[in-house]
């Protein structure tokens, strides 16, 4: 599904990420972790054309993304969250998830200002798909409520249910964990599975709540200053040495690696 090769990004004399690799597979979910400042947004932001790569190359299902802007990246099957969540303010649960769902329905400006049938139909097939959407979700009863108003939580679901509205083929999650709650958490790890399931994507996150990150992933990416240092499924990452030692400085025990909230 995604591939990256030797992907290299670099901010003048800083390199912020060194020659990743990565592949995530039809319906896999891959965890990338690393410390504060390992590259791993920086990885996302190449991947979803935010930075356009110093080298390297990307293919989504062996098509080369490398460079494109983030809308064509968008349409051609990628969509991702933010560690701050980004939502409408001002607009409802409902809406959020419509403004996403014009990406498939591509509105002409003309149809839009004079309100034409053409674009009245897409408006209403954009309402009924949110809607649909957020019953799955479990979202429909607050499709009304302005999207701020929502409990953390449910903020965070909003934000990922608006990308699914965009039809992706691979969903890129940075920290959804961020600031929740354990019971937040677990919730957070079934709904994950549950969008997989759903929806038949693929999953790529970014997590430091290692819990989450040890008991979603099937296989995990280490990052330590822009360089993988470690990859494979958790059960193998969590004994890995370089891997305790980049996130705590010393040997350490798999329950304290594991233990913790937050790396």
């Amino acid at each position: 599904m995604l591939r990256t090769n030797k992907v290299t990004m670099q901010f003048g004399g800083l390199t912020a990420v060194s020659e990743f690799t990565v592949h995530v597979d039809k319906g896999e979910i891959v965890g990338l972790i690393g410390p504060n400042g390992a590259g791993k947004t920086t990885i996302f932001n190449v991947i979803t054309g935010i930075y356009v790569p110093t080298s390297g190359e990307i293919f989504l299902e062996e098509k080369n993304i490398s460079g494109k802007k983030p809308h064509v990246i968008t349409a051609a099957g990628i969509a991702r969250t933010f560690q701050n969540i980004r939502l409408f303010g001002k607009m409802s649960v409902l809406e959020n998830v419509m403004a996403a769902c014009w990406l498939r329905e591509k509105p002409n400006l003309f149809e839009s200002v004079l309100h034409l049938p053409g674009y009245l139909a897409k408006e209403k097939r954009s309402r009924e798909f949110a809607r649909e959407m957020l019953q799955t979700v479990g979202l429909l009863e607050n499709a009304e409520d302005i999207s701020v108003s929502l409990p953390y939580g449910k903020q965070r679901r909003l934000e990922i249910v608006r990308a699914l509205a965009t039809e992706p083929k691979l969903l890129l999650l940075d920290e959804p964990a961020a600031g929740m709650n354990p019971r937040e958490s677990l919730e957070l790890m079934d709904f994950i599975r549950l969008i997989r399931e759903q929806y038949h994507i693929a999953v790529f996150l970014i997590e430091h709540h290692m819990q989450v990150a040890m008991g979603l992933c099937e296989r995990l990416y280490v990052l330590d200053y822009g360089l993988t240092i470690a990859e494979g499924p958790p059960a193998e990452i969590k004994r890995n040495k370089k891997v305790i030692d980049a996130y705590l400085g010393v040997e350490h025990s798999d329950e304290e690696i594991t233990g913790g909230s937050n790396a």
